[in-house]
């Protein structure tokens, strides 16, 4: 693919009320020049005078990765994004100041040492490095329509990767954690579209409430209203849905929560027999599945759920949890104790 079919492509993202923004946003075009282009007319015709326009001044591939990370940073929704945690060596956890400059030429040139073959754009927006990555082979050019992404919050050691392949994690690791002067980087099983409720939830931002009402309150909760009781049934029922919200506020807590598409449990446990009966008693290896639940927004799903009356409350904490455990991607495996089965954790 040469230059032009990369930017016509890039171009295609965009909405047609985007393109004087971002293209002046982009900076590679004098105020003049993007005034002699027509942004009225519809969009197949602008995106080829703006193409006409590129080659005529020379426009680079790398330029042109800058305008694609520029509308991913306006819609960073349009990628899958997993989060990873780095860390350093014990008794080394105080923290370092990371500018731009260092950060890019650390990161570039180690990169570089293991892969020689890349394209690498690298731009500051907010509060965080946004890292584009077109991988090439020995013999072959970087391919530009599967780059991975990455955006990572200096002076903290979260980094959220988009599109890297097993095959060059190993090297994308080894770069950035020299950038950023850490040792390791480590996966945490957090996933989703949100890129702002993903580092909402690792940087533990989300509503107060997640923690500071669990498990004990709960049970607090749930023992006094027991004891209350009332004989009129429309009472009964009004007190028994004031319960209810009381357990999940506790749960979930009333305001806002992060925005995640799916939580799932992978399943990893043995039949458990307290009598020993039957043929699944002396199954040595454990049954397994996975069980996935998706939506729009899954934990503002799971909150609502005890207000329809769909599920008892207070609601499980392998669900309300899932903030504070900064995951949503679990392994339920067994806790095994001599000469019993093993009961699920």
């Amino acid at each position: 693919m040469d230059g032009t079919e990369y930017l016509i492509k890039v171009l295609s993202k965009f909405q047609v009320a985007e393109f004087q923004r971002l293209l002046r946003v982009w900076g590679v075009f004098s105020e003049r020049k993007l005034q002699s282009l027509n942004f009225n007319q519809n969009k197949r015709e602008l995106i080829l005078q703006i193409a006409t326009l590129c080659e005529d001044n020379g426009i680079t591939v790398k330029q042109t990765a800058d305008l694609e990370i520029m509308f991913y940073c306006a819609h960073p929704q349009q990628k899958r994004w997993s989060a990873y945690q780095m860390s350093r060596m014990q008794g080394d956890e105080d923290a370092h100041l990371v500018d731009i400059w260092s950060f890019k030429k650390k990161f570039e040139s180690n990169l570089k040492l293991l892969v020689r073959n890349v394209t690498i754009n690298i731009l500051e927006r907010g509060d965080a490095f946004w890292i584009r990555i077109a991988w090439g082979k020995r013999h072959t050019s970087p391919n530009q329509l599967k780059a991975s992404y990455a955006v990572y919050y200096p002076q903290t050691p979260f980094v959220f990767l988009s599109n890297l392949t097993s095959q060059y994690r190993v090297y994308f690791s080894q770069a950035l954690v020299i950038a950023a002067q850490y040792t390791m980087l480590k996966e945490m099983d957090l996933c989703g579209h949100c890129l702002d409720s993903l580092r909402d939830i690792a940087f533990k931002r989300f509503n107060p409430a997640l923690t500071a009402h669990h498990r004990k309150p709960l049970q607090q909760l749930n023992v006094a209203q027991e004891s209350v009781q009332d004989p009129r049934i429309t009472m009964e029922n009004a007190k028994e849905n004031a319960h209810a919200k009381r357990l999940t506020t506790a749960a979930f807590g009333d305001g806002p929560l992060p925005k995640l598409e799916e939580v799932q449990y992978r399943l990893q446990t043995a039949f458990k027999d307290d009598r020993n009966l039957g043929i699944l008693s002396d199954r040595g290896k454990p049954f397994r599945c996975i069980a996935k639940f998706s939506s729009p927004n899954i934990l503002e799903s799971l909150r609502a759920l005890s207000a329809l009356g769909i599920v008892d409350v207070p609601i499980s904490t392998m669900f309300s949890s899932i903030p504070e455990k900064r995951r949503n991607y679990f392994k339920v495996t067994d806790r095994r104790t001599p000469g019993h089965n093993a009961s699920a954790s």
